[in-house]
C-alpha cells in the first residue's frame, strides 16, 4: 500500500523517528481531491502503445466502464 504524506510529514518519515512520532504520519489521511486516477497503457514493461504516447499518460481502453462506476468488491474468495 502507497504512503501519502505531505512534505512536513514526509521529512519526518525519513529521519530517525521515535515510537511517538508515527501515529500521525500512520493515521494521514491525502483528501480524494489531491489524487489524480485515471487508466494507463501499462505499469510493467516499456511496450510501444498504438498512440506513440509515454506509459503512464491516460490511455482511453475502448469497453472500459468509467472509472468508479464497478461494484466494491467485498470478499477476495
Amino acid at each position: 500500500m502507497p504512503l501519502f504524506l505531505p512534505e512536513d510529514l514526509e521529512r519526518q518519515w525519513i529521519e530517525d523517528i521515535n515510537e511517538e512520532d508515527m501515529p500521525p504520519i500512520f493515521l494521514f489521511e491525502m483528501p480524494n481531491e489531491k489524487l489524480k486516477h485515471y487508466p494507463v497503457y501499462t505499469l510493467r514493461g516499456y511496450p510501444n502503445r498504438p498512440d506513440g504516447k509515454h506509459r503512464y499518460e491516460q490511455f482511453d481502453w475502448e469497453g472500459l466502464p468509467p472509472l468508479g462506476s464497478d461494484t466494491a468488491q467485498t470478499s477476495l474468495f
